[in-house]
């Protein structure tokens, strides 16, 4: 029996047919969701949130879900979410059940921590809407729904998501959710963490097949994570629509083997013969506990399920008359409400606890008062079973005994001192204009060494912006001992993170302290894994950061594989209760420059993707030369630091090793003027008319507009230079210099010169002739073709000699640009 005494297995099992026929009550009431999957699931969830971290369950305190120390969950299959909701109703009820009867506080639960019967009602309901749910249904003030007057109903989303109880995952999208594990189980390794937090995380065989999955099994074999990472794959062979063997897949290809797929991969993969035993599941989670900790291979079992799955059901059969609806069929809750499929399953649960559902055997409620009302009862229906035979008081006694085994006093290394990405040196202003050497030492090997760091260059020397890129990671991991990690496949080198290591290449056996991730070329397992990093923090303090920031990058053309995990992990930093790292995409060899490799790897359209957010929640970084990069990328990562609501930073640079600016002749000679997100590299000149604003953005449209400025002055053209290096930052600046800069008139006369795209300009809100006179890429609307550098430079008319006719032009025409727009106006 797995380990699980007779009495225990019972009381399991009788939460799991709770939790089965919660979540299809769910599906009942809202007439929408998932049924089949999160069915199969419910063993899995269910034995490890009960059976114990002895036996391989979790270690977790449902009073405090989000403890650091506590282990992490992954519902990765986003869809089946429902199980979890479920369960988390039981849980929290038979806490408040028991806080009620002996007003003891180790049963309290904090309701805005909980998720509590009340909030089926929110199922897949928007907040918005349920803040006057009951009062619109005469309901506010019914006894039955006395738990809202607490804190209202909670909104449960159709899939996962991190905010969900233990959940620790937004699960759902092309295999996203299961992408990160690898790097939330690396991130307690390199914490220093001994045993203690694991990652258990469930998907299944469908979802596997997605690339991002697809990538955890190199992603966390190269990261060494070992049984830390425990993945349980429920293998139903059933989808959406189809089958996978049978139906995607030829049943001829009997190489095929789910199995023979993981061991060729490395992994350590154990088998469950029933998924639906939870004697077998307790097995399973025992065999995992188990192995030897020396053992480096991730962990996971492939366990046959049945989607759909039932636990009364038998040979196929609910009663003599109802066939269980099985497979792919299952996938969606298509039931009408109250349907006789629907009854077949409840009178199943009636008969084995002697409770009778209200109203389920009169059609669908005749209106929205009446669904309430009997949606709640009959949920109250399933938690009156807690009354038979002690099950509540065993399980409000199972989950305080749970959480008190989880303690603060970890000897956690991260979990000690303040967050280091607070430190003043990480200022602009505090940042050394001279090249330094600096002391290093190796807390865990004691070894020391002196680093060489250069965060500014003097003007002509040869040295584009990605050169500064190893030069501001090396400071970071100088200042904050070691805590910027960066994963980026076999051209670390080539996009300049390659030396951001002080100590090299981690490994958790023979180098914990090494901040550079060996990867392969896999963008997506990457940056997911990188996104596993930053969600993870060692502090009890849910306002403190105690974690790493990690970067991830490639050619731009390529980073739009990074950009679904990275949309995910904005959704999740945002809602998130507790303080989390900041995740950074650098865009490296962006724009046309990057000429000799070939069209597919220019980086002009596809960077733009990277602006894909809510304002505020990124900040986009567009270096040109050496000396903007860290005052720019400093600025950022201090608003970062202390603004919760930023989890990104996105740094584009180009390849180019252009000569280093001299800013002695910019309008705006403060080596920090990056840190401002615009600076006016040339002012009007004073007493001549006015002829409009020049924004320029990208390697080679800035230094090469830079190069003709003594022709602009000889030829007496009057226009305002800006470079524009972040409108983020530019945000954040007082509005004094905002309009000092760029006034709002500038709007409706400027034009852009950028290597980006005419799609997407360097600042918002630009006048309707900006595209006419801008000078960009895609100034034909056609794919660039190859060569040098130069050629492709020439081709996209941003050489010198284009340049100064499209701003002679811009210039020229002055009058006629106002005059039309006055005229549509007029």
């Amino acid at each position: 029996m797995g380990g699980l005494s007779i009495e225990e297995r019972r009381r399991v099992e009788d939460i799991g047919f709770m939790t089965c026929m919660t979540l299809v009550l769910l599906g009942n009431y809202a007439q929408t969701g998932h049924f089949g999957g999160p069915l199969a699931y419910t063993p899995f969830n269910v034995a490890a949130h009960l059976v114990g971290p002895q036996r391989g369950g979790l270690h977790y305190d449902y009073r405090r879900p989000k403890h650091p120390f506590g282990d992490k969950f992954m519902m990765a299959a986003g869809h089946s979410v429902p199980t979890c909701y479920a369960l988390y109703m039981i849980l929290g009820q038979a806490l408040e059940r028991k806080f009620k009867l002996t007003g003891d506080k180790r049963y309290y639960a904090d309701p805005h921590v909980a998720i509590l019967p009340v909030d089926a009602l929110g199922f897949r309901r928007g907040a918005g809407a349920l803040k006057t749910l009951l009062q619109d249904n005469g309901l506010a003030d019914d006894p039955l729904f006395d738990q809202a007057k607490a804190r209202g109903i909670k909104a449960l989303s159709g899939h996962a998501e991190s905010i969900d109880v233990t959940n620790d995952v937004n699960g759902g999208p092309s295999g996203v959710g299961i992408a990160t594990a690898g790097g939330k189980a690396a991130f307690w390794d390199m914490a220093g963490a001994v045993d203690a937090p694991k990652i258990i995380a469930l998907e299944g065989e469908f979802a596997m097949t997605e690339g991002h999955a697809q990538e955890l099994k190199t992603q966390a074999l190269a990261l060494k994570v070992g049984k830390r990472l425990r993945v349980i794959l429920s293998d139903n062979n059933a989808g959406i629509d189809d089958v996978l063997l049978g139906g995607v897949i030829d049943r001829k290809f009997t190489g095929y083997n789910l199995v023979e797929q993981w061991t060729s991969y490395g992994w350590n993969v154990l088998t469950v013969e029933d998924g639906g035993d939870y004697g077998q599941v307790t097995a399973m989670l025992e065999a995992m506990e188990a192995i030897d900790p020396s053992d480096r291979r991730p962990v996971i079992a492939i366990a046959r399920t049945t989607k759909g799955y039932w636990p009364a059901a038998s040979n196929g059969q609910l009663t003599d008359k109802v066939s269980q609806i099985v497979s792919y069929q299952s996938h969606p809750y298509s039931q009408k409400m109250n349907s006789d499929y629907f009854v077949a399953l409840a009178s199943t649960f009636e008969a084995r606890y002697g409770i009778e559902f209200e109203g389920i055997r009169k059609g669908p409620a005749a209106n929205e008062r009446e669904r309430l009302i009997q949606f709640k009862t009959n949920i109250d229906k399933v938690m009156s079973v807690f009354e038979r035979d002690g099950l509540g008081d065993w399980l409000a006694d199972r989950l305080v005994s749970l959480g008190d085994a989880v303690k603060d006093d970890r000897d956690v290394a991260f979990a000690k001192g303040t967050d280091p990405f607070l430190d003043e040196r990480l200022d602009p202003a505090k940042l050394p204009r001279e090249p330094v050497k600096v002391k290093v030492s190796n807390r865990i090997s004691g070894a020391g060494k002196e680093v060489s760091i250069a965060l500014f260059r003097k003007p002509g020397e040869a040295a584009g912006g990605r050169r500064a890129i190893s030069e501001i990671l090396k400071w970071m991991n100088y200042v904050t001992d070691n805590r910027f990690i960066t994963l980026a496949a076999d051209l670390s080198e080539s996009i300049n993170v390659e030396h951001g290591s002080l100590w090299g290449h981690y490994d958790p056996e023979t180098n914990p302290l090494g901040t550079r991730v060996k990867a392969a070329i896999q963008e997506a397992g990457n940056v997911a894994s990188a996104i596993g990093l930053v969600s993870q923090s060692a502090s009890i303090d849910p306002a403190q950061f105690k974690g790493v920031w990690a970067l991830s990058g490639t050619y731009g053309a390529f980073t739009p594989l990074m950009y679904t995990p990275a949309r995910v992990w904005s959704q999740q930093n945002q809602d998130s209760r507790f303080r989390m790292g900041v995740l950074h995409i650098l865009v490296g060899h962006s724009g046309p420059e990057t000429a000799a490799d070939g069209r597919t790897h220019f980086g002009i359209f596809a960077p733009q993707v990277w602006k894909l957010f809510p304002r505020g929640q990124v900040i986009h970084l567009n270096f040109w030369d050496y000396n903007d990069v860290a005052p720019g990328y400093f600025a950022a990562a201090s608003i970062a630091a202390r603004d919760p609501k930023v989890g990104i930073i996105i740094i584009e640079v180009a390849r180019p090793d252009n000569p280093v600016a001299d800013r002695s002749k910019f309008a705006d000679s403060d080596l920090l003027a990056a840190s401002k997100g615009l600076y006016v590299i040339r002012d009007f000149a004073p007493g001549k008319p006015k002829q409009g604003y020049v924004i320029a953005q990208g390697a080679s449209a800035s230094v090469n507009l830079v190069k003709i400025l003594p022709r602009l002055e000889q030829a007496g053209v009057n226009v305002k230079i800006i470079s524009a290096i972040s409108e983020e930052l530019f945000d954040r600046q007082p509005e004094s210099y905002r309009h000092s800069v760029l006034p709002p008139e500038a709007l409706y006369d400027a034009m852009v010169v950028s290597t980006g795209t005419r799609r997407v300009w360097p600042v918002r809100d630009l006048g309707p002739l900006t595209d006419a006179y801008s000078m960009t890429s895609d100034w034909d609307n056609q794919w660039l073709t190859g060569g040098l550098e130069a050629d492709v430079i020439a081709e996209a008319h941003l050489d010198p000699e284009s340049i100064f006719k499209g701003v002679t032009r811009f210039a020229g025409e002055r009058d006629t640009r106002i005059g039309r727009q006055k005229a549509v106006l007029g």
